[in-house]
């Protein structure tokens, strides 16, 4: 079964045990307790609920797969937006992380390459996604 990748923030609400009891292994933890997780294709849906309960304002979590990429906006009113990032919506959620993160659009503008950047993502996103990185 393909996993998906993730590296969540702003997750404080969730405890490592409600990541396990969905199969989601955690591959790393740092020291502000940032998450590398491997979330089974399976569990993809009701992780999918668990961040959009849980996942503090102000915050986004992506969630990588071979064939998509969601990306989870919640607001800091509360409100989500979710995503399957495209090149239709890339300008968008380039403006949204940008938005959320402080930073100038620019860094952002392409997506695909910001989140590649990401070391926990890289070498999976070279793997599926280097025509959309290397444009």
């Amino acid at each position: 079964m393909p996993n998906y990748l993730s590296y969540l923030m702003g997750t404080e609400k969730i405890e490592d045990k409600e990541l396990e009891d969905f199969g989601i292994k955690i591959e790393n933890k740092d020291s502000d307790g940032d998450r590398s997780i491997k979330i089974p294709e399976e569990k993809l849906s009701q992780y999918i609920e668990l961040i959009k309960n849980k996942l503090t304002k102000g915050f986004w979590n992506e969630i990588i797969g071979a064939k998509e990429i969601v990306f989870i906006f919640k607001f800091k009113d509360g409100s989500i937006k979710e995503y399957e990032l495209s090149p239709e919506n890339e300008q968008e959620i380039d403006k949204l992380c940008a938005e959320f993160n402080n930073e100038p659009p620019d860094k952002t503008a392409n997506v695909y390459k910001y989140i590649s950047d990401n070391k926990f993502y890289h070498d999976f996103m070279i793997e599926h996604y280097s025509d959309m990185i290397n444009r």
